[in-house]
């Protein structure tokens, strides 16, 4: 038995990300779309040389993820991918089939269970299309059924008139592919830029084709980024049912700038009982106890002791170091807190007394702190501390600067960079739940790859990316480790919750 992948063709709905890679390259949970369908046929005993992949835009990316890891694999490569569709793509693939045996086709941006490819696989049934029954969407190929045989195949039949959705699979027997190559010569001879399916309606009065339904079993088509979400979730076997303690990134996951996340603050409230909560954040310009208030106008109760802040393990640092004497850049805010907790401290420009500078997220930075902090760090006993080292903050109107780019202005001036950070991705943010609970009973979520999800990562902590803050699907591609899950927001947990 052949297969026939049809992946040529642009994905234009998913541009943000096709731009830099084709379709069936994009990730789900860390694997291509197309190498799901090659694990599949592989488990369900297709050889590797009986598969054919039909390529086109990119292709250069494909041929080389595939020819590394399944080199037996063969490809056809379809040039005129921009001015036709994958029944061009078929035929080309057709011609170069050197045997006459069954055949499987599938399109190249769909996710399959391996059950599926495993029933068409071995079903006695010659010719047959797998199919969701009773499912009905405008987007999809549905087929129309009479007594047992498929009479029709096409994205505009009626709801009233389908049986089900085709989910792109089909099996054809060897008798039928010679039919079916002068049937699609004849219709590209006149337009090249049609559906395979339009090759496959006319043979339903010469040969009889069964649906096989999939009851129920998992598989998508990926066509935009709504069905790119879903299958990072369908695909997924994540789940917080073991979960004990959720850790929350608050700018960006909880709220942006002062616009609460309302399917955040419907999850935080909802779960609530069900586990241990808290809150992170590397933004020092307000206090614990502030937002504890912050958090109760967006009607979220909780306590200062559930507040992860940099600024805790800071002042804790200072003490333990005998560090009286820095210099601030930070809030007034800032410095009243460190104050508060720590009474020996002493804020000073004095070159000589001055043991560190201190750079916090400061919202009233002045050139004048800039300057004294560069003279100071010009003196290479005077240490440089930073309570984190986001880039930008997420506000409700878009990015602003964060510490990150005050700590770029040291660098380029003085060439120092912090000797240690408290914030993300720093695991000693974590100290207080990594004491009380097992890492594999916390997850954290948040918006951030190079801060939440570093942290996660650093800690041994599994992580839910949330796709409502920095952070863009698109991000994710080049990343060596996925997230445990990525959602669009925590609307997209319900599943997956123990309640």
């Amino acid at each position: 038995m052949n297969v026939i992948i049809l992946a040529a063709g642009m994905g234009s709905r998913l541009e943000s990300i096709t731009k830099l890679k084709p379709k069936s390259m994009i990730k789900v949970n860390g694997i291509p779309i197309i190498e799901y369908q090659i694990l599949a046929y592989l488990k369900a005993g297709i050889p590797q040389e009986n598969i054919m992949i039909a390529i086109g835009y990119k292709a250069d990316q494909i041929k080389k993820y595939i020819n590394k890891k399944y080199p037996k694999i063969k490809f056809v490569v379809n040039e005129k991918y921009l001015t036709t569709n994958n029944m061009f793509s078929f035929f080309l693939c057709l011609n170069e089939l050197n045997d006459s045996s069954d055949l499987i086709i599938s399109n190249g941006d769909c996710i399959y269970e391996e059950n599926i490819i495993k029933t068409i696989v071995s079903s006695d049934l010659q010719n047959c299309i797998a199919c969701e029954k009773c499912f009905y969407t405008e987007e999809n190929m549905k087929i129309a059924v009479k007594g047992n045989k498929i009479v029709h195949i096409s994205k505009e039949i009626k709801k009233e008139e389908s049986y089900g959705v085709s989910i792109d699979l089909y099996k054809l027997s060897k008798k039928v592919i010679p039919c079916l190559k002068e049937i699609i010569r004849n219709i590209i001879s006149k337009n090249a830029n049609l559906w395979f399916e339009v090759a496959i309606d006319k043979l339903f009065n010469i040969f009889e084709f069964i649906p096989i339904d999939i009851n129920g079993s998992k598989w998508i088509e990926i066509d935009d980024l709504n069905d790119l979400a879903m299958a990072d979730i369908i695909f997924s076997n994540f789940t917080l049912f073991d979960k004990k303690c959720i850790v929350f990134d608050l700018d960006g996951t909880v709220y942006l700038g002062n616009r609460p996340i309302e399917a955040t603050i419907n999850f935080i409230n909802k779960y609530s009982n069900c586990y241990d909560i808290y809150f992170m954040t590397n933004n020092t310009s307000k206090t614990p106890e502030e937002y504890v208030e912050k958090l109760r106008k967006f009607n979220i109760k909780t306590t200062i002791n559930h507040i992860l802040s940099p600024v805790i393990p800071l002042i804790e640092y200072l003490k333990n170091n005998n560090i009286r004497y820095v210099y601030v850049i930070g809030t007034k805010n800032f410095q009243d807190y460190i104050q508060q907790q720590f009474n020996d401290i002493n804020f000073t420009e004095d070159r000589d007394l001055c043991q560190a500078v201190l750079v916090g997220y400061d919202t009233e930075l002045t050139y004048e702190k800039l300057k004294t902090a560069c003279l100071l760090l010009q003196r290479k006993e005077i240490t440089l501390i930073a309570t984190h080292q986001d880039m930008v903050c997420p506000t409700e109107l878009g990015m602003i600067p964060d510490i990150g780019s005050f700590l770029k202005v040291l660098e380029l001036t003085v060439n120092r960079n912090p000797h240690i950070t408290f914030g993300k991705p720093n695991p000693i943010l974590l100290k207080p739940l990594l004491n009380k609970y097992r890492p594999n009973e916390i997850v954290i979520i948040g918006d951030r790859l190079y801060t939440d999800k570093a942290l996660a990562d650093n800690a041994g902590i599994d992580f839910i990316l949330v796709l409502t803050g920095e952070t863009k699907r698109v991000d994710v591609e080049n990343l060596e480790q996925f997230p445990k899950l990525i959602v669009k927001d925590l609307s997209y947990l319900e599943n997956i919750v123990r309640s």
